[in-house]
């Protein structure tokens, strides 16, 4: 290891440790929503970067870090109602930003990381679209692009905070790249898509194609989902597989536990150890349109039943 590799490396090492103190130290607040026993570990992958995307990594970490030390601006009394006009509003200020879209769902404590806390249980979810280009294809500065497009995110969420900060209520932003609960299931809860086999969010307009970001705020009267209008994916993905079978580090593994739900095993996954976009590439979600999958998928479930062994595969 050269002496620059050594002093990126304990760099890293301080900043991951005191962003981890500080989402940590949520817990020691008043009134929080916490993990409980059933909450899933947070897998962090400290990846291996090239040289020029150490500003942006920095970018990233300081985002992350705001999250919590911005708390303190939060008003002590927060409005908690908002008017439909305000929501179009903010709806309307967060589409002008890129945000792609905008979904609304309560926090279940299951879905909060294991020694991590949220101060409401009001969530806003927001995705914003991963370029088809840079999925579809390998190309120099790919990694780069990815962390650009996270830190890019990462500072519109701490903006939509403020906005809403602004506004008289209370928010805690939660960063695309290391948030504080599990996304894809907070973003199938507030109806955006569903979570497929891969584990990645599959939504009508970007397929797998999509970062995921969340706020957490005071406004108890958010327009919460509360229809399942996706949830054929789940029954799609079972019997199509494609991203299982594509995965060129088997991260993703067939159910063992008799739920018919497979197993993402992060630390097997290229894309979260360097920079590898197959299960989104091979989704039959990235390459067909919404409703050309779904239309094919309805022929073929009313004409058999839905068994693994009479499946038609070449839906996918």
């Amino acid at each position: 290891m050269s002496i620059l590799s050594g002093v990126i490396s304990s760099y890293s090492n301080y900043r991951f440790n005191k962003m981890r103190k500080l989402e940590i130290s949520v817990n020691n607040k008043n009134n929080v929503i916490k993990s409980i026993k059933t909450s899933p570990e947070r897998f962090t992958v400290q990846k291996k970067v090239p040289i020029r995307s150490i500003p942006t990594m920095i970018s990233i970490g300081k985002n992350i870090e705001d999250n919590v030390k911005s708390l303190k601006n939060n008003p002590d009394i927060p409005n908690t109602r908002a008017s439909i006009e305000f929501m179009d509003k903010f709806e309307e200020h967060a589409r002008s930003m890129g945000i792609n879209d905008i979904g609304y769902t309560k926090v279940d404590s299951e879905l909060i990381f294991k020694d991590r806390a949220v101060i409401y249980e009001n969530a806003i979810v927001f995705i914003k679209e991963i370029d088809k280009f840079g999925v579809d294809n390998d190309f120099p500065g790919k990694q780069l692009k990815d962390l650009e497009l996270y830190d890019d995110f990462g500072r519109k969420t701490n903006e939509m905070v403020d906005y809403l900060r602004e506004n008289g209520f209370a928010a805690q932003a939660s960063h695309p790249a290391q948030g504080f609960v599990t996304y894809p299931t907070l973003a199938q809860n507030a109806g955006l898509g569903w979570r497929g086999k891969s584990n990645l969010l599959i939504t009508p307009e970007l397929g797998p194609r999509q970062k995921i970001s969340a706020i957490f705020t005071s406004i108890e009267n958010l327009p919460v989902n509360t229809g399942h209008d996706h949830s054929w994916i789940g029954d799609y993905c079972n019997y199509c597989g494609k991203c299982l079978k594509s995965c060129p580090g088997n991260a993703i593994v067939e159910p063992t536990d008799g739920l018919n739900r497979s197993k993402f095993i992060p630390e097997h996954c290229i894309g979260c150890n360097d920079i590898c976009t197959i299960c989104l590439r091979d989704c039959p979600f990235n390459k067909k349109d919404y409703m050309q999958v779904k239309d094919k998928y309805e022929k073929i479930k009313n004409k058999k039943s839905l068994n693994y062994k009479t499946f038609n595969l070449s839906v996918c």
